[in-house]
């Protein structure tokens, strides 16, 4: 009876705390402007091949009725693509990586070992982006979370 009560009593909560995620890939082209300077476009990825860039848009929505703190994205950076530096984005929010998936740090901090020798982590060691959002997320709010591969 007392696991049920406890149950019933956090049911409320996590009844209404839901964060829906909608990923959408982008092919990013270098496109002219009128003024004849160039500008990173993304646009739909109908065609995707080795050395293309690849954009991913990650869209968030609280989809309850209360407001939900903490939320945490994590996608891991798609096989047979390699990670480009500084590429993830997304406002109000903190940004980590990871180079196993499971422990994350800004870039300055993460090492891999190669040959018995440690050395910093490049773009080609990371396997995993993270953002957490600074603020609670508002019922209905939406935001997006952004990062840039190059396809191997």
């Amino acid at each position: 009876m007392r696991l049920l009560t406890t149950l019933l009593l956090l049911l409320p909560f996590s009844a209404f705390a839901t964060v829906s995620l909608e990923s959408q890939p982008y092919k990013v082209v270098m496109t002219a402007q009128e003024d004849g300077s160039m500008a990173e476009e993304w646009v739909e990825a109908d065609k995707i091949a080795p050395g293309d860039k690849v954009g991913y848009r990650i869209t968030y929505v609280n989809t309850g009725s209360e407001p939900v703190s903490g939320v945490t994205i994590k996608n891991p950076v798609p096989e047979n693509t390699v990670y480009i530096m500084n590429s993830a984005n997304g406002a109000g929010t903190a940004i980590t990586l990871s180079v196993d998936g499971s422990q994350f740090a800004p870039v300055s901090e993460l090492n891999v070992l190669e040959n018995g020798s440690v050395r910093p982590a490049g773009a080609k060691d990371i396997e995993s982006i993270r953002w957490i959002v600074d603020a609670p997320l508002a019922p209905s709010a939406t935001g997006s979370v952004e990062f840039q591969v190059r396809v191997k």
